[in-house]
């Protein structure tokens, strides 16, 4: 079972679905319009059977995956933690339903370790995201964390710890726009 968090209109769980044939994809949103749109492309592919999607909040995880016991291996997090207002909670409730080998595989912008003056054009266009999009849409949502599109490795590693992860890494997987992490239960 992979659980995709903040799915949004779904294409990340249909690529899944339909790169492993034997996988069940349960994705979550919180903008019912995005699993709306998800929900229509999903049936649009023939997926149905394999892909759900439900309107819910990541962090809320734990007591949809309770209600209706469900364990996860597999997690993805894409382009979607350094939206999310608790993203502690939402890392600790997704460690909480993965099975004792579930891994999270994270998804997120490739920024720099720390905010220089040489700033390359592609942090910087990540910064003008921050300003116009995520930092209002993550505050309207959660005033508990407004990290912004500029989501730094030592942020991750420390969301990772608090949210009870020992195994935090950083995957060896070059591009000049996402960078990758792997945690493991």
């Amino acid at each position: 079972m992979v659980l995709d968090a903040g799915c949004g209109t779904g294409w990340s769980s249909i690529s899944i679905a339909e790169a492993f044939p034997n996988a069940e994809v349960i994705g979550v949103d919180l903008d019912a319009a995005s699993i709306a749109d998800a929900r229509a492309n999903v049936t649009e592919r023939g997926l149905e059977d394999r892909v759900h999607f439900e309107v819910a909040n990541a962090n809320g995880i734990a007591e949809l995956a309770d209600r209706r016991r469900l364990s996860f291996d597999f997690a993805l997090i894409f382009e979607a933690l350094h939206d999310m207002g608790d993203p502690v909670g939402v890392l600790a409730g997704i460690r909480e339903v993965l099975t004792s080998d579930g891994v999270i595989l994270i998804g997120d912008e490739n920024s720099g370790e720390e905010f220089t003056e040489g700033a390359g054009d592609v942090e910087r266009l990540q910064y003008a995201f921050s300003v116009l999009h995520c930092l209002p849409a993550t505050m309207a949502e959660s005033s508990e964390t407004a990290n912004g599109t500029v989501l730094r490795p030592s942020t991750v590693r420390k969301w990772a710890a608090a949210a009870g992860f020992e195994s935090f890494t950083e995957l060896p997987i070059e591009h000049d726009f996402w960078r990758f992490y792997r945690l493991d239960r």
